[in-house]
């Protein structure tokens, strides 16, 4: 088995889409309600990716306005056609816009096309396979009379490049494996020495995710399959193992002639995870003409330990960071930082807030943030996000002699844990991540913090929130419209 360092994308990203072309690898994931959505990742050896660009990066391609938590854009494929990049995805309760669509670009960093919306394809999970210059357009859906809940097949039909829309008759090619098997995902078809292969994910995303693969000698079936399946799952080890709910993979030719295929899968602690699904990559070989992952060891290895730190050493940008149902049009560059406005909503309005974020990449982390000042009128702080319901944030508030802090707690209702009297003067706030929970501290820029308080790990979880997100953190303003705080300064430090 190569050494890739698992999970080789931390935090966040799920999904995992992959193509190969010209010797680098280009990788997408979910990004549900955040923005820019669709981020594209390359890289020469599978292990280090560097983002180039984001496929939905320009508000006049989707409104976003009533996307919920764990909504948004669902599952992405990539592949490379013709000197296009394609990516296939779905768009979850937007409105009118809601529904499978396709973008296309020249080059991966963009720009990336207005969506082609196909409203014939009716599901999720979409995915595009090129063979003898023909496109066929795959996806997943509910069976219309369904037997048990959960009951869903994936169906195939060709797409007309030119024309933008499915053409032909539908086929359904896909079920699922084993009896009852719910939530058929992720599906994709190659070919490869005169078969058709179908890999898809069955058992839901959840701790009985996995990944089944078929095969057929025509691209609309029948698909038969493989009596090995599943080709890779970790329901079976129970819950102590340290990697689970693995399951949603992608194939790829590598550029040596082998195989490798991404899967998401999760690190939970104690029965939770708060990181979100994280890509891993495993090894593939072939034997009697089917896929054996990770040959004479069947699963993914225990992650690789791997400590790092980012941060701004000068003003941020606010293109390292993700916000929440629209673009950071609440941002004012300057020298001195980055001037966060308040649009007048608050986190936990299920609206566009002004939070810049990122990902939360260990469980074993420091994250903070310096604000030089927060307007009278405003209250502005550190939040870790797992949604709208469910965070934790340190805020600031002006007082008449100086700024309090405040520790709060939203699950379905807000707790307050705890507070601190500070200066007027510019302030570091801080969250300390392990896997026994968060402490929280704050204190004058240049000295030394104070503890505020301490949170419990769980509400950051998706077994608490539900959902399909992981933790996100960063710096807020909420309050009177145009109240403003300026955002001076961002580090993280994982230790593992």
């Amino acid at each position: 088995m190569s050494n890739y360092s698992n999970p080789v994308m931390r935090g966040m990203y799920p999904d995992p889409s992959i193509c190969l072309v010209d010797g680098i690898y280009y990788l997408t994931h979910s990004t549900f309600e955040y923005l820019p959505g669709l981020p594209i990742h390359s890289s020469t050896d599978l292990v280090n990716w560097h983002l180039v660009g984001h496929a939905v990066h320009d508000p006049s391609q989707f409104d976003y306005a009533a996307v919920g938590d764990s909504r948004g854009m669902f599952a992405p494929t990539i592949r490379f056609h013709d000197g296009l990049f394609y990516i296939a995805c779905t768009q979850m309760d937007a409105g009118e816009q809601s529904g499978s669509f396709y973008v296309t670009a020249t080059d991966p960093a963009g720009p990336w096309s207005a969506p082609v919306m196909l409203p014939d394809a009716i599901g999720i999970d979409p995915s595009i396979f090129f063979h003898d210059g023909r496109a066929w357009w795959m996806g997943c859906r509910e069976v219309a009379e369904q037997t048990f809940p959960g009951e869903t097949e994936v169906w195939l039909r060709e797409l007309d490049l030119e024309a933008g829309a499915l053409v032909g008759d539908e086929t359904v090619i896909w079920t699922r494996t084993q009896y009852r098997a719910v939530w058929a995902e992720a599906p994709h078809i190659y070919f490869r020495n005169g078969w058709f292969y179908l890999v898809t994910a069955e058992g839901g995303t959840s701790f009985e995710h996995s990944v089944m693969v078929a095969r057929s000698r025509e691209v609309v079936g029948p698909y038969l399959p493989n009596p090995r399946n599943p080709v890779l799952t970790h329901r079976h080890l129970g819950h102590g193992v340290e990697v689970q709910m693995v399951g949603h993979a992608d194939l790829v030719e590598t550029t040596d002639g082998a195989w490798a295929l991404v899967v998401l899968a999760t690190r939970p602690i104690d029965g939770h995870h708060i990181l979100g699904r994280e890509t891993h990559v495993a090894d593939v070989t072939w034997e009697d003409d089917w896929p054996v992952v990770n040959p004479g060891v069947g699963l993914l290895e225990a992650p690789v330990a791997r400590a790092g730190s980012w941060g701004s050493d000068e003003a941020p940008s606010a293109s390292d960071f993700l916000t929440v149902r629209g673009f950071a049009d609440f941002v004012e560059p300057r020298d001195d930082g980055l001037l966060l406005r308040s649009v007048g909503d608050a986190l936990g309005s299920e609206r566009h807030t002004a939070a810049l974020l990122r990902r939360l990449t260990s469980t074993e982390s420091a994250v903070s943030i310096t604000l030089a000042y927060v307007d009278p009128g405003a209250v502005a702080g550190l939040v870790l996000r797992q949604s709208d319901a469910f965070h934790v944030r340190l805020e600031l508030c002006p007082t008449d002699d100086g700024q309090r802090a405040h520790l709060i707690v939203r699950a379905g209702e807000e707790t307050s844990l705890g507070e601190l009297d500070l200066p007027l003067v510019p302030v570091t706030l801080e969250a300390r991540v392990t896997g026994s929970g968060v402490s929280w501290w704050a204190g004058v820029a240049d000295g030394t913090p104070t503890e505020v308080g301490r949170t419990p790990l769980g509400v950051l979880s998706t077994e608490t929130a539900g959902g399909f997100v992981g933790t996100t953190f960063g710096p807020y303003v909420a309050g009177e419209v145009g109240a403003a705080t300026l955002f001076s300064s961002w580090s993280q430090v994982d230790s593992a």
